[in-house]
This record gives structure tokens, sequence and C-alpha cells, in this order.
């Protein structure tokens, strides 16, 4: 059976981030090896480990690339389409934050009637094409407009948008989750401002997202984020494990129930083939 190996991008995310996992990785003995990318580059680095079980972490350009390489795609749990608001929508309905919302191109959106107030705007896919925010209409036309010279390949007029009233949010959490079981969750906001704790994490908070998890997940491992808005619990947006960054995070933790997930789920593909066989 193929062991785990890890692919550790070693430039342009967090050096605590990339710290923690290294150590977590080598206090399981769990081989790795670490490459460089260039941002918004269609080409992966050169990878040494051509027998291993491959799990990659970094940043969007190099997990985009991974997931579109046959190869390598078993190591990145995404799928665009899973991964999108409009099937958050679909899926959990009014638990999630922004389920007013549109969704619509930037073209449509300055066709619309969206002139008068603010709004808040943010992809509809994880793609990071760019952060969510809240914007006036001028201040919309201005982004559509920049959109021809922005060197960004995942944002154009064309691309689909959520758009929704401002909500006031008093705290955000981040949970990372295997297999419909949250294993480790950390406060990172609080009204729009970071502030990092893994004590604050209320208990009802977490029997939330197991039963959001017992409805529906988008993959074996994602990352959701929640909030709480007039004191009730929504779901802000589900993540890609692979680039996503921690908080006060249990790294060692998250990195074990990744591993032993993935090597419980290919042995028991191996049993499978044996069976059949």
């Amino acid at each position: 059976m193929r062991k785990i190996h890890w692919i550790l991008q070693k430039n342009l995310i967090k050096e605590s981030d990339l710290h923690e996992i290294k150590n977590a990785l080598n206090e399981s003995n769990t081989s790795f090896e670490e490459v460089k990318v260039i941002p918004f580059s269609d080409e992966l680095p050169l990878i040494n480990d051509n027998k291993n079980f491959k799990i990659f972490y970094g940043s969007t350009t190099l997990i985009l690339n991974a997931y579109k390489n046959t190869n390598y795609k078993e190591g990145i749990f995404y799928d665009k389409e899973t991964f999108s608001l409009k099937n958050y929508f679909d899926k959990w309905k009014t638990n999630m934050l922004n389920f007013d919302s549109e969704i619509l191109t930037f073209n449509e959106i300055l066709n619309k009637d969206f002139k008068k107030g603010n709004w808040f705007i943010r992809p509809i896919h994880d793609d990071k094409s760019f952060s969510g925010r809240v914007m006036n209409n001028e201040e919309i036309e201005h982004l559509e407009n920049s959109l021809a010279d922005s060197n960004n390949p995942y944002l154009n007029p064309e691309t689909l948008v959520a758009i929704s009233t401002p909500k006031s949010i008093a705290k955000e959490w981040r949970h990372f989750i295997v297999d419909k079981k949250v294993v480790s969750s950390s406060r990172y906001a609080e009204y729009g401002k970071v502030s990092k704790s893994s004590d604050d994490v209320p208990s009802d908070l977490l029997d939330f997202v197991q039963e959001r998890c017992q409805e529906y997940v988008p993959n074996d491992i994602f990352v959701m984020d929640t909030s709480i808005h007039n004191d009730t619990y929504k779901i802000v947006e589900c993540n890609c494990f692979n680039d996503t960054g921690f908080y006060k995070h249990n790294v060692s933790k998250i990195i074990k129930e990744v591993n032993n997930h993935i090597e419980n789920k290919n042995k028991h593909n191996n049993g499978n083939r044996r069976t059949t066989q």
C-alpha cells in the first residue's frame, strides 16, 4: 500500500503555518518535500516523489494546478461545483449567512438595481479570485473596469459573484472537518476585526456544525467558516483544506486525522480491489 507523502509550498504562505505542519509531519513520521510556486503560473513545480499518495498544501495556484493533473488530483480535496455558494445555498439554505444573495456577473450587477446603498460582494467559488467586501455601486463599477488590467486568471467581467445585503457579524470561527467530524476549531474574528481564540468555541456552535455535516459535506476533508448573526449561528462559507490557513488550531491533530482518514480509505480501496480480482 502506498504511504502518504505531503507536498508543501515553501513560499508565499504563512511561515507559521508551514512550521506547524512540518512539525506535525515530523511527529507522525510522515514524509514531505517543499516546493516553490510561481504566482498565477499554470505549471506545477518539480515533484520528486512519484510513488506515494501525495497531499498538497499551499496557495490556490499550486492547488488548482495539482487538481487539474490526473496524477495528483487524488490529494486535492476539492471539486469546483461542490465548493460553491450556489451548492451551499441548495444544501443548507437558510443556515447560510448570505442566503439572500443573488448570483450574477459583474456586468449583470451594473445593469440591475444596485445603484443605492452598500452591498456585500464575493466570488461564488473557492478560487480566491478576490476577497469578499462591502462596496457601493461606484466601487463595484471601478472593480469591473479594472478587471481587464488585472493579472488574475480567475477574474473577468463574466465571473459569477454573489451580491447580498451586508450583515452585522459578532464573531466568526473556522472548523477543520474530517469524515463529518469537527477536528479543531478556532475563533478568528470579532465584529470584523481579527481576534483568535481556541477557547471561545461554544458547545452549541459545535452542535450546529455537526448537524450541518450530517445533512451534507462538500468533501470528506474540508473547512467550514461560521458566524453568529442576530444571535443565530450561520455558515459563512466552506474552503478547500489544501489552501486554507490556520488560526489557533491544533495543527498536529488535524494532520493526524487527515492522514488517518486517507490511510483507512486506501486500505478499504485496496481490500475492494483484492476482492474483485
